[in-house]
């Protein structure tokens, strides 16, 4: 296996549309789809993770979707210019537009509302709240 050389990636172009597999409701019964393409911080991530375990009361479950795969550099203050990329500060992830990147389970529809609303005051991403289409026989 080749060990790679530079820590660094790249930073990606944003790509058009949804991924084939991020469009629908996989594992929760309720998700958080988001109607623009946008970047996503680990720490937005992670108060969202907090808020719902907090509201729920650590009984639904959460399914993140999101992969951070962007690492984000910065140089220290004062430093000259050259000698190389600065050290990994934060990692971000792309998230395309109709995608679900948060799902819900184990939770009342009411509860996964208000859930919804409060983190459409967070994010700096337009959402949408999306459930599962359940069929009795």
């Amino acid at each position: 296996m080749l060990i790679p050389i530079y820590k660094k990636k790249h930073k990606q172009i944003y790509v058009k549309g949804t991924g084939k597999f991020l469009n629908k409701i996989k594992f929760g019964f309720y998700g958080i789809k988001t109607l623009e393409k946008g970047i996503l911080l680990v720490k937005q991530l992670e108060t969202i993770r907090l808020f719902v375990s907090r509201i729920s009361k650590r009984v639904s479950r959460i399914f993140i979707r999101v992969f951070f795969i962007q690492p984000l550099t910065k140089k220290p203050l004062k430093s000259r210019m050259g000698k190389g990329v600065g050290i990994i500060k934060l990692w971000i992830a792309y998230v395309k537009k109709g995608s679900i990147f948060v799902e819900l389970s184990n939770i009342s529809k009411k509860l996964a509302i208000t859930i919804f609303k409060r983190l459409n005051f967070t994010l700096s991403l337009r959402l949408n709240f999306v459930s599962r289409k359940v069929f009795i026989k």
